[in-house]
């Protein structure tokens, strides 16, 4: 079990525009990525700029799938002057779960 998590920080304004775009990949994901077991869009309660997206994948070869979608170089074009800087991202390998 591969795990993902990216923090995205919107800028200034653009949470909304953000939001839009993130919301619109979780449905894609879902309707697309079988072996993209989990991935959920979270905002931040502290300060609603702040993005954190929590993905789990059955194997590496189903994260590079999901990296390589053409649907992610839209994404990335979509979120283009919308988010400060690139994400933050970690990779981590799943201990324990109840999900």
């Amino acid at each position: 079990m591969v795990v993902v998590t990216a923090k995205l920080r919107a800028a200034e304004n653009c949470e909304d525009e953000v939001a839009e775009a993130l919301s619109s990949m979780v449905n894609w994901v879902t309707e697309n990525e079988a072996d993209t077991l989990t991935y959920t869009l979270n905002q931040s309660a502290a300060d609603p700029r702040d993005f954190l997206v929590f993905e789990r994948y059955t194997s590496r070869a189903a994260l590079d799938s999901h990296i390589g979608s053409d649907r992610m170089k839209q994404l990335n074009g979509e979120l283009g002057g919308k988010v400060e800087g690139p994400p933050s991202v970690e990779f981590y390998g799943e201990v324990a779960a109840k999900l």
